[in-house]
C-alpha cells in the first residue's frame, strides 16, 4: 500500500467544506503514455460528503486517474482542482488535505498496528494525542491495536491501511481497490467503514471493479471506458436511464404459438418499449406500475400468466451495456 498522507488544513474557520461543495475537479485531464492514451479529456467531480464510486474495466485509465490527482503521474493535458486551486500551480497547499490508499499493505510486519500508526504519525507530524486511539477504534482494531501486524489478517491490514489514512483528518480520501484480494469478510469488513468518512464530512472517491461494492456504498457513480467518461450519476438516475430498466418476467404456459400471439398484443401495448420470447417466458420492457395492464391484456386475449415477476435493472446491467463493446473487441484472437 502506498499510503499518502498530508498536514491537514481546514478552511478558514476549522471546519470542513460544506455538504456537497466540489472538492476535486479534473478538466479535460488526458494522459498518454506514448501513443496510448490511458486519460482522455476526463471531467470528473467529488463532492464533501459523498462517496464516489469510480468504476471501469480492467486497463480503462481508474489507477492513472488516481495517479494524476495525487500529484504522482503528470498529466500530459488538462488540469486537477483541489479545494478550488490548481494542483499544479500549488501543489503542497491542497495535497496535505488529501489522504489516499493505493495498491497493496506495507506496514513493519513485527510492528503493533498502533506502533505503525505512531510511526507514521511522527513522519506526518501535528497528529493530535489520543487520535491514533481513536482511529484504532473507528476501523475496529481497538482490541489488536497492540498485536504485530504480521499476526492481521487481510480485513484487519486493510483497515490499518484506512486508519493511516486519517491521521492527519483530511477532507478527501481516495481509495483505489481497497478490497481488492480479500475474502467476503474482509470485503464486508471494509465496506461498512466506507461511507462512515463520508458522514464525517469528508469526500470518498472508491476506484473499484466490484460493481456490487460501488452500488451498496456509493452515492454517485462515475463510468470510464478507455480513459473517457461515459456516464455519471447516482445509481437510480443509470440505472433509470437504461434501455429495459424496468422490466417483467412473465411465465405464459402454452404453445408456441400462444407466445408469439403474446408477443403481438404485448406489442401493441403504447407503454410497452420491447417485447421478446424466450422457452416459455416472455422480457417486457415496460414502467412496473403498468404490470395490471400486461396481465389484463393477456387474459382478454386468453392467455394467461402463470407468473409475472418485475426485474429491475442493475448497475451491472448499466456497467456492462455501456463497456460491452470495449469488452467485446478486447476478446477477439
Amino acid at each position: 500500500m502506498v499510503a499518502v498522507q498530508q498536514r491537514h488544513a481546514t478552511t478558514g474557520d476549522g471546519a470542513r467544506p460544506a455538504p456537497g461543495t466540489t472538492i476535486l475537479r479534473t478538466a479535460g485531464l488526458t494522459k498518454r503514455f506514448g501513443r496510448l492514451t490511458a486519460v482522455d479529456g476526463l471531467d470528473l467531480e467529488v463532492r464533501a460528503g459523498e462517496v464516489l464510486g469510480f468504476l471501469g474495466p480492467n486497463g480503462s485509465g481508474k489507477s492513472t486517474t488516481v495517479g494524476m490527482v495525487l500529484g504522482l503521474v503528470e498529466p500530459t493535458a488538462g488540469r486537477v482542482e483541489l479545494f478550488g486551486r490548481d494542483l499544479a500551480a500549488d501543489p503542497d497547499a491542497v495535497r496535505r488535505r488529501v489522504g489516499a490508499i493505493i495498491e497493496t499493505p506495507a506496514f513493519y510486519p513485527y510492528l503493533s498496528g498502533r506502533d505503525n500508526l505512531r510511526a507514521l504519525a511522527r513522519a506526518a507530524g501535528g497528529v493530535p494525542p489520543g487520535r491514533i486511539d481513536a482511529l484504532l477504534r473507528q476501523v475496529g482494531l481497538a482490541s489488536r491495536a497492540g498485536s504485530r501486524y504480521k499476526t492481521y489478517s487481510l480485513g484487519m491490514k486493510q483497515r490499518l491501511g484506512i486508519a493511516s489514512t486519517l491521521l492527519t483528518d483530511p477532507d478527501l480520501v481516495i481509495l483505489d481497490e481497497p478490497t481488492n484480494g480479500l475474502d467476503p469478510a474482509g470485503q464486508r469488513e471494509v465496506r461498512e467503514l466506507i461511507p462512515l468518512l463520508a458522514r464525517e464530512g469528508r469526500g470518498v472517491l472508491l476506484a473499484s471493479h466490484l460493481l456490487h461494492e460501488v452500488e451498496q456504498v456509493c452515492d454517485r457513480v462515475a463510468i470510464i471506458r478507455g480513459g473517457k467518461l461515459l456516464r455519471a450519476g447516482t445509481v437510480a438516475d443509470l440505472v433509470r436511464g437504461l434501455a429495459g430498466g424496468a422490466s417483467f418476467e412473465i411465465a405464459l404456459p402454452g404453445s408456441a404459438g400462444d407466445q408469439e400471439r403474446a408477443v403481438g398484443i404485448l406489442r401493441a401495448l403504447s407503454f410497452v418499449e420491447q417485447v421478446a420470447a424466450d422457452d416459455g417466458r416472455l422480457t417486457v420492457v415496460a414502467p412496473e406500475e403498468r404490470g395490471a395492464e400486461v396481465n389484463r391484456a393477456l387474459a382478454e386475449a386468453g392467455l394467461y400468466a402463470a407468473a409475472i415477476v418485475p426485474r429491475r435493472s442493475s448497475l451491472e446491467d448499466v456497467f456492462l451495456e455501456l463497456t460491452e463493446p470495449e469488452t467485446a473487441e478486447d476478446t477477439k484472437p
